[in-house]
């Protein structure tokens, strides 16, 4: 079953709150497996105001961070989410993410993200950032899944 969530929506599955929630919407996901998280890079990010004045660049951090996020809501999707009982995905891991493209205001960052393997309560995912039909970024993180209050 594929599915797609609003930013709204995202709210009710991530523990982030401003400025930390960084995706604007997940689409095509398909629970636990993969996804498609959006992020619309905008002037008034809070990030822009020190990275860097007068260039404004999209850090490679917050592209990993949106990525963990993405991944986290795909790897503990669950369609009877009631507020409080949902599973949370920490980032556990980052590997090899290469960055081949300046991210700028103006761009809608695309987050492609694909289950590799998992072990225990560990969930590997292949990421590839897109803008367009370009490549931005690529590599791997996984989550650790976990309970929690998300207040």
């Amino acid at each position: 079953m594929e599915r797609a969530l609003s930013a709204t929506e995202l709210l009710q599955r991530l523990p982030h709150r401003h400025p930390f929630v960084l995706l604007d919407g997940l689409h095509s996901i398909d629970p636990g497996v993969s996804g498609v998280g959006i992020k619309n890079i905008s002037i008034s990010d809070p990030v822009f105001a020190g990275h860097f004045p007068g260039k404004p660049i999209y850090p490679g951090v917050m592209m990993i961070e949106a990525a963990a996020q993405a991944c986290g809501v795909i790897g503990t999707f669950t369609d009877d989410i009631d507020g409080d009982q949902a599973s949370i995905g920490y980032l556990a891991t980052v590997k090899r993410f290469a960055f081949k493209e300046l991210v700028v205001p103006g761009d809608q960052l695309q987050i492609h993200c694909r289950r590799h393997v998992s072990v225990g309560s560990l969930i590997e995912f292949k990421c590839t950032l897109t803008v367009g039909r370009k490549t931005v970024a690529e590599g791997s993180l996984a989550i650790s899944v976990g309970h929690g209050d998300k207040q």
